[in-house]
């Protein structure tokens, strides 16, 4: 009866973990809120720094970092090769986005950029989360004018706002008061 017990248990929370798995479709589809392309960063300044990825070292091939003075984190993972941003919910001030029908936890704070486009998926995308990706409260700041570079992306901040790029053009932007992904 245990063993019966546990299996249930286990398939039920593999379930429930399920949703963090979700990778919603194509997300430009017009319900979003549209903002000014000059909020939206684009490139680093002409003579921004470009610092020593290993100061944002925090093991297992990542390396994370605090997006200025504000609530956004960024964290590249060299193996897997992906930058994702996140943010608390509250934190965004911008229109809840809303979620595709697959996605029953948190949908809109946070970004997840690849190196290379996976097959079937776009290579920026919006994710559905049920948890944060990565923990912030060690991270060192990445401030406007610096850039991050690993492996085939690119990341830097603009006052709170943080974009990340790779070599096809791909991009994420997240920050308190506006997001982009293209």
């Amino acid at each position: 009866m245990n063993r019966k017990l546990l299996t249930f248990s286990l398939i039920g929370f593999a379930l429930l973990l399920s949703g963090c798995a979700v990778t919603p479709g194509n997300t430009d589809n017009g319900d979003y809120q549209v903002f000014d392309p000059a909020d939206i960063p684009t490139t680093p300044p002409t003579d921004s720094l470009a610092v020593d990825p290993a100061v944002f070292d925090v093991g297992y091939s990542e390396y994370s970092f605090k997006v200025g003075g504000g609530p956004t984190w960024c964290t590249i993972n060299a193996e897997e090769k992906f930058a994702i941003c996140e943010q608390i919910e509250t934190d965004a001030s911008y229109d809840p986005l809303p979620a595709p029908d697959a996605c029953k936890v948190s949908f809109g704070y946070q970004f997840k950029l690849y190196e290379v486009q996976p097959k079937d998926v776009d290579a920026a995308q919006i994710t559905c989360a049920s948890g944060l990706y990565s923990d912030p409260s060690t991270a060192q700041t990445l401030n406007t004018g610096e850039t991050l570079t690993v492996g085939g992306i690119t990341c830097f901040v603009t006052d709170v706002t943080a974009r990340c790029d790779n070599k096809k053009a791909n991009f994420i932007v997240l920050g308190p008061e506006v997001w982009a992904k293209g």
